[in-house]
């Protein structure tokens, strides 16, 4: 049942990522139309790009990742790759410590995180609880640290105990670039899958801007 379940899962968010990535770059040829000295592109040279794209997303530089955790000493979240049992172990994307994401290919990458939480609501009382998601990146020795999304939500024993806090980003990368996530109040987030409760995809949509 479980391998049935995570094929579906599998297929499922595959098929997304094209899906994504085909409304993107109509989007975008659509758009480079429009603007002055941009007419030259034709559909030949968008659609062979977009068959480029295609076929590096068949690749293995697509990620789906499960928080299942998080570190005490720092409040990283602790990951897990929803298709290891389609990938070999060396292939994974995460260190040793399951906290770090380290980048295979150079590249253009579409990054989407999501974390739910299960907030208290306070008897007779209501409280403010502040959600956040940071983002850490590493890159050829150079670090920098991204308030990637930020919302504040009220909570009282009439509220629904639910909130969800979610980010977009498109990154350039370089191969052995690394990152890693942090999200407030770690304690509060949810790790139980719905099927996915917390998780992050990683998609390589191009070689370059």
């Amino acid at each position: 049942m479980d391998t049935a379940r995570a094929a579906r899962t599998h297929i499922i968010w595959t098929s997304i990522a094209l899906v994504f990535i085909l409304i993107a770059s109509c989007l975008a040829y659509v758009f480079m139309s429009k603007v002055p000295g941009c007419q030259r592109i034709n559909i030949v040279n968008v659609s062979e790009r977009t068959e480029m794209m295609f076929r590096q997303q068949v690749s293995q530089e697509h990620w789906l990742l499960k928080a299942q955790n998080y570190s005490q000493a720092d409040h990283r979240l602790i990951w897990e790759d929803e298709w290891l049992g389609y990938r070999d172990e060396s292939e994974s994307i995460l260190d040793q410590t399951n906290m770090w994401m380290v980048i295979r290919e150079k590249g253009v990458y579409l990054v989407y995180i999501q974390a739910n939480f299960i907030l208290k609501p306070q008897k007779n009382n209501s409280s403010t609880v502040e959600l956040k998601i940071v983002v850490d990146f590493s890159y050829d020795g150079t670090k920098e640290v991204f308030s990637a999304a930020h919302d504040t939500q009220v909570v009282s024993d009439n509220s629904f105990p639910d909130a969800k806090l979610n980010t977009f980003l498109l990154m350039k990368m370089q191969s052995t670039s690394q990152l890693s996530v942090r999200v407030f109040p770690s304690h509060l987030v949810n790790y139980q899958p719905r099927p996915f409760s917390t998780f992050i995809t990683i998609i390589k949509w191009a070689d370059d801007w």
